[in-house]
C-alpha cells in the first residue's frame, strides 16, 4: 500500500464519519430550531427568523442524506 492510498483511506473514513454524524445530527438540529424559532420570533423577530432558517438548512441537509 502506497503513501498516497493510505491518505486516500484515511480521508475517506473521515468523510464517511462526518457524514454519519450530520445524518444524525441534522434532523436533531432541524426539530429544536423548527419548535423554537415561534416562541422565539415572538421576543425577537429577527433572531426567530435566523433559527427558522438554520432549521430549514438542517432539514435540506437531512433530506438530501437519508434519499434512497
Amino acid at each position: 500500500m502506497g503513501f498516497y492510498s493510505g491518505l486516500k483511506n484515511f480521508g475517506s473514513k473521515i468523510l464517511g464519519g462526518i457524514k454519519k454524524v450530520s445524518g444524525w445530527l441534522a434532523p436533531t438540529v432541524h426539530m429544536i430550531m423548527g419548535g423554537l424559532s415561534g416562541p422565539v420570533s415572538m421576543l425577537h423577530p429577527g433572531a426567530g427568523q435566523i433559527m427558522g432558517t438554520i432549521g430549514n438548512i438542517a432539514g435540506g441537509i437531512d433530506r438530501h442524506l437519508n434519499r434512497r
